[in-house]
């Protein structure tokens, strides 16, 4: 095996002593001299390099198997061009007996993911929800045009430059008046609205609507106890729904919960709860999966979990580099979209979190961004 090595080593040498034109510029000088250790040094190097990257793949292919995703590097497929976000700041208020955070948030803008740039305004509408389709041109929104008017719906499409090209007022009930819009998701086929509704000073009455775009045919679950929900997302299409309820009894820990929304029922905790406590997640458009975040923010590093919707038990779990929240994954189900320490913009490949641009935040205050895909 050496002698062969040895053979096309001496082969390549010659070849390239062809390449050097006698009219030509010489060859580059050598490097130092290296002592000789013998002419075993190079099959011997050889031969170690080859069982290094034996022992390499054996280590990925464990890796693997373990569920633990490879660092990877940044993927093809890019972020969505455009994002919406809102300036949020925070302060708080030590009183003698408690502590007190209040936040408040900004008018909601459109950023450029290239550029951090903004490129329009969204309309300022009162007790405002937004969700995206991941797509970075699709976006729903709710709110009010003034305080005590009636809760609208639009859907608002922009241009290749970021603006807005177009908003269609949908036609849905609008029977909302004194009631609070928590939350907003967007099926990935933009046929679905989904909306958790809240009454005014008290916390014993939660609803979830599911509204159809296109015929205004809404549905509603109910239920009469006592917590909150925080956060939904379709999976699988436009029939399950996935979202975070809270019970006031347990206030430490947020559940989620998973709803068919195609079967009868008007239970809202009738949902079939997912293994294990969750805080943030995204589902993948068209799958069968979503990806939750476990230990919080008081963990260096949280782990995600996958989920799957059909049985509700864990998949994989894996650490990424930093500290990641999961919002939303793109339209292809490619690109899983988050937010990190500070509350700027990410997207996550294997373990690698690559920030997206934003704009310059105010310095010396407690400020992040509130963005949605």
């Amino acid at each position: 095996m050496s002698r062969i090595i040895e053979d096309r080593l001496r082969d390549a040498m010659a070849a390239r002593a062809w390449t050097v034109r006698d009219d030509g510029p010489p060859p580059p000088l050598p490097g130092p001299r290296r002592p000789l250790w013998g002419r075993w040094t190079l099959p011997l190097a050889v031969a170690v390099a080859t069982v290094a990257v034996v022992a390499g793949i054996g280590v990925t292919l464990r890796g693997g198997e373990s569920g633990r995703p490879p660092v990877l590097a940044p993927a093809i497929a890019p972020a969505p061009p455009f994002y919406v976000a809102a300036v949020v700041t925070s302060s708080t208020v030590e009183t003698k007996n408690a502590t007190h955070t209040s936040s408040t948030r900004g008018p909601l803008g459109v950023y450029d993911s290239r550029t951090g740039e903004r490129t329009a305004w969204l309309p300022a509408l009162a007790h405002s929800q937004v969700a995206g389709l991941g797509d970075g041109r699709t976006f729903f929104m709710a709110g009010r045009e003034r305080e005590g008017a009636p809760l609208r719906f639009y859907r608002i499409t922009l241009t290749s430059d970021g603006e807005i090209g177009e908003r269609v007022a949908l036609s849905l009930p609008a029977d909302l008046r004194t009631e609070t819009l928590d939350v907003l998701a967007a099926s990935p086929d933009g046929r679905k609205l989904a909306y958790s509704v809240s009454r005014p000073g008290t916390d014993r009455m939660r609803e979830v609507r599911v509204a159809d775009v296109v015929t205004g045919e809404v549905r509603r679950w109910r239920t009469a106890k006592s917590g909150s929900i925080y956060r939904m997302a379709w999976v699988g299409g436009a029939r399950t729904l996935v979202f975070s309820w809270q019970d006031n009894d347990r206030p430490f820990g947020q559940e989620a919960m998973l709803l068919d929304t195609s079967v009868a029922g008007r239970d809202l905790l009738s949902a079939k709860p997912v293994d294990g406590d969750t805080t943030f997640f995204a589902a993948r458009p068209g799958g069968s999966s979503f990806v939750t975040q476990e230990g919080g923010r008081n963990v260096r590093a949280p782990s995600l979990v996958e989920f799957s919707v059909t049985t509700g038990r864990r998949v994989r779990a894996w650490v990424p580099q930093e500290w990641f929240k999961p919002v939303a994954f793109d339209a292809s189900g490619r690109v899983l979209l988050g937010i990190v320490r500070g509350g700027a913009p990410a997207r996550l490949d294997g373990q690698r979190v690559t920030r997206i641009k934003t704009p310059e935040l105010p310095q010396g205050q407690d400020v992040s961004l509130e963005t949605t895909w």
